[in-house]
């Protein structure tokens, strides 16, 4: 980590507010050498979440070394639209708790009611007047129903939707003059390989081709859709890709980065039909050891499109093999699925944590109305794509650095010290022993260990928050931690990334040095001046689109979840509790996924203290608390509007 400046007491300084959930503010300099800086709920002034600020430094008050400051002046406000819920007499109120002003809408539109959900556009800000002013830029519906809530989502976060008239005319343009061609390509049109993706997927992005050489090892061809040969940079397609930099996955829909033209039709690893590749070709031997790989531009066409529910029945179900009519593709998908567990086991047992996070995939009616939620099973079929992905991602990423391409590589730095402390805190009173330094072997044990248990969610949740955030950046030597991969780079999703196709873009440059279809181990040659691209700028723009995707994705789940909950006349629940703390517990209903808080009184009224208690105590003879201990709650008060529950306490779950 480098060393930051240290920062001189009442210096003013200029940068950016964060303001958390709990009412206080974190300020980031615009110098990156210096610390952040802590701002108290009383010493915010009119300054809201991402506004850019002058602060004046003070001296700590307490110890440490953390600096404490106050908001002296706003610099430029973040934004000007917020989404809003309309109250009684031409008011609305910010939809984001941080946001604690409410604004008076000017010229409100005729038959506007109370409930209803706006996109207001600011005119006057909190404190540039007597009073925060308003218009009404769009009425999103009325507060609760679905579509008004994941347009509230998309609006809060300043979400793309729909594509610029430029970029739509530019896709359907590549879509009418198509013409593949194996010039300057490896031709591999005869290369038996197939695509494997879940049951609603609409764009296929990779391919996979098995073959046994003859001195007893096997190559594994990882086959990637070259979307870097229709996106240029700089073009208009590019720019907006760029702009989005990920595709946002809504549990009724998804916002491509890419126009359909382009993620659906010309860049899709369809069967039958010939696509351009980039193309991984990795050697290992029967003990899944690595030889050699090299990266090639190729035209494929792929054999079949497989769901992963159809890859398991062929590798695991003889009947389902014969159906499939293809005895050599089913020799092919064993080898694959024999060589990926080889792969898996020493992954995981070179040091790999893998977490134990059930996936919950929401189902929908004709209207749009949450009907359910289903497992997505992690089954061999996944890890079987999931190893080859991974693989093809090391070699590409070692490439890469070797050569001195300059790309964004993906940065996953180890946990701070302070964060495995409380890692080592939150599985002790969970009755899972942890003591620092981190260890890989003993965390994954504690994870398989609980799988299953009702403690397994809070743990894995706790170590996935334990870790630093992984993010895009040009630094090569810093590795993935979680993987235990010593350089590591996203290659295999140019259609739903923008890292991906950048990285894409980047290898063509070093394809054009050669005048050939594959890369040299050496390229031997000074790819590219170093200041073709701002790399760093645009891995920080990257990582906050993908922190934006995350959010939103979350959040919308989040509504569905609860009007899962609130669709249903049952109104008792099991829930596991997730968080002990001075003022409450937090519960969290394991069938739904909804997470709420218990508040303190309502627990003492049971005669329950608030104290944790030894792990292993059980039922009501314990009456305190500990993570991952079952209890009975009530739901006395659900509000999809505002999105949010409250639970009341029954007892102990016997």
């Amino acid at each position: 980590m480098t060393n930051q400046k240290k920062i001189t007491d009442g210096e003013p300084l200029i940068g950016t507010i964060t303001i958390t959930h709990s009412g206080c503010g974190f300020f980031v300099p615009d110098d990156s050498s210096l610390s952040d800086v802590y701002i108290g709920e009383g010493y915010l002034g009119m300054a809201l979440d991402g506004d850019r600020v002058k602060i004046q430094l003070d001296h700590p008050s307490g110890h440490g070394v953390r600096k404490f400051g106050h908001v002296v002046e706003v610099v430029a406000r973040s934004a000007a639209h917020l989404v809003a819920t309309v109250i009684d007499g031409g008011r609305a109120r910010p939809e984001d708790p941080k946001n604690p002003f409410d604004y008076k809408i000017i010229d409100p539109p005729a038959g506007l009611r109370a409930g209803v959900k706006v996109l207001l556009k600011t005119v006057v800000f909190p404190g540039d007047g007597e009073e925060p002013q308003a218009g009404v830029a769009e009425i999103l519906g009325a507060g609760g129903e679905p579509r008004t809530e994941i347009a509230a989502i998309l609006r809060s976060f300043q979400a793309p939707e729909a594509f610029p008239d430029a970029v739509r005319q530019h896709a359907r343009q590549l879509l009418g003059r198509l013409n593949f061609t194996a010039e300057n390509r490896s031709d591999l049109t005869a290369l038996r390989c197939c695509t494997i993706d879940p049951d609603d997927a609409r764009d296929y992005d990779d391919a996979l081709s098995f073959e046994r050489l003859k001195n007893g090892h096997c190559r594994v061809g990882v086959h990637i859709a070259d979307v870097s040969a229709f996106v240029t940079p700089g073009d208009v397609i590019d720019d907006e890709a760029a702009e989005r930099s990920t595709s946002i996955y809504l549990p009724d829909r998804v916002i491509p980065m890419l126009p359909e033209e382009l993620s659906n039709e010309i860049c899709s690893l369809r069967p039958n039909v010939p696509r351009y590749a980039k193309t991984v070709f990795i050697e290992f031997s029967p003990d899944g050891e690595r030889k050699k790989y090299h990266i090639e531009r190729s035209l494929i066409k792929s054999s079949r499109r497989l769901t992963y529910k159809q890859a398991r029945q062929i590798i695991d179900d003889e009947t389902a093999a014969s159906a499939l009519g293809d005895a050599a593709l089913v020799e092919d998908l064993r080898g694959l699925h024999a060589l990926a567990q080889r792969l898996r086991a020493k992954r995981l047992a070179g040091g790999a944590i893998e977490l134990n996070m059930r996936e919950m995939q929401i189902t929908f009616d004709e209207k749009g109305n949450a009907t359910g939620l289903v497992t997505v099973e992690n089954d061999f079929s996944h890890q079987l794509v999931e190893e080859f992905m991974l693989a093809a991602n090391v070699a590409v990423a070692e490439w890469c650095k070797q050569n001195g391409l300059p790309v964004l590589h993906r940065q996953h730095e180890p946990p701070s010290d302070e964060a495995v402390a409380d890692l080592a805190e939150f599985l002790s009173a969970a009755g899972q022993p942890f003591k620092p330094p981190f260890q890989r072997e003993r965390l994954q044990k504690i994870i398989d260990k609980t799988k299953g248990q009702p403690e397994a969610r809070a743990i894995n949740l706790a170590v996935l928050k334990s870790f630093s955030r992984a993010v895009y950046g040009p630094r090569g030597d810093i590795g993935h931690f979680a993987l235990n991969f010593p350089s590591y780079l996203h290659f295999t999703s140019p259609i739903r990334r923008y890292p991906d196709l950048h990285l894409h873009q980047m290898l063509d440059k070093a394809f054009a040095l050669t005048g050939k279809e594959k890369l040299p181990v050496k390229l031997r040659q000074k790819i590219l001046p170093s200041a073709t691209v701002d790399l760093t700028k645009l891995g920080e723009h990257c990582s906050g689109r993908e922190r934006r995707a995350m959010k939103i994705e979350e959040g919308a789940k989040s509504f569905f979840r609860l009007q899962l909950l609130d669709a249903t006349p049952q109104r008792e629940f099991k829930a596991v509790i997730t968080g002990v703390r001075k003022f409450g517990i937090f519960v969290e209903i394991e069938k739904y996924f909804v997470e709420g808080m218990i508040p303190r009184w309502l627990i003492e009224r049971k005669g329950f203290s608030m104290r944790e208690v030894n792990p292993n105590a059980r039922g009501a003879d314990a009456k305190g608390f500990h993570l991952g201990q079952e209890v009975r709650v009530r739901v006395i008060n659900l509000n999809l509007a505002e999105r949010y529950c409250e639970f009341d306490f029954i007892g102990v779950a016997r």
